[in-house]
């Protein structure tokens, strides 16, 4: 009885230990622009560079890892291509940019979320009015996020801007994407990591468990 009695409290906390360690993958924040009108700008420079930013840029939060909202934040939102504009099996077009994201209050008080990328991929079809913006550090890294709130981010990552009513439609235009606003929402991910105990808080619980079993052998030994 003894030895099944502690072999249950190892397994318990053995249990304990790796529920304690393990992170799982969350969408952190979810957005979408206030109002129909096209809000995110892309600017074909003239000298084989296009710049993205997002004017005028306030969002309706519908949810975020904390189970909060806010129907009146702010994006902040700015990029330049790193490379040149390609055309793959004549309909997708893709390029690759670096820049920089805020998503916070309208007091600028709490950053809901913020980061860094690098070698995100605007896709689209040829000629198309739809698109998406995405930074993922499985495939395009580096990608770095922050934030606020409560929670530890972790690998992986993703970030991603979905664009609508594209206009004019999405080309290529001296080696690099063309000059067009559109309307946008955004999605981002990453895994939250869970706090593990620790080893004083570990030991008391282990004490806790080994006094529990000698009670219930005591208790067995008296019947």
């Amino acid at each position: 009885m003894k030895n099944r009695l502690s072999s249950k409290i190892a397994i318990t906390i053995a249990a304990l230990l790796l529920s304690a360690s393990i992170a799982r993958a969350d969408q952190i924040v979810s957005f979408g622009q206030l109002g129909t009108t096209n809000t995110f700008l892309a600017t074909n420079n003239g000298d084989g560079t296009t710049t993205l930013d997002v004017t005028l840029g306030g969002v309706s939060i519908t949810n975020i890892v904390t189970g909060a909202t806010d129907p009146n934040a702010v994006f902040e939102f700015d990029a330049t291509s790193v490379d040149a504009a390609s055309l793959l099996a004549g309909t997708i077009i893709t390029q690759s940019f670096e820049g920089t994201f805020s998503l916070h209050n309208q007091a600028n008080t709490i950053q809901y979320l913020y980061g860094d990328f690098g070698a995100a991929l605007m896709l689209g079809g040829n000629g198309g009015t739809g698109s998406l913006f995405t930074s993922n550090t499985a495939g395009l890294a580096p990608l770095n996020l922050f934030t606020d709130l409560p929670v530890t981010l972790g690998d992986p990552m993703s970030f991603s801007l979905s664009l609508s009513n594209v206009s004019p439609a999405l080309g290529i235009s001296g080696g690099t994407i063309n000059s067009f606003t559109a309307s946008y929402t955004g999605t981002a991910d990453a895994e939250l990591q869970v706090p593990v105990p620790e080893p004083a808080t570990l030991t008391m619980l282990g004490a806790g468990l080994l006094g529990l079993a000698g009670a219930a052998r005591r208790r067995l030994s008296r019947k």
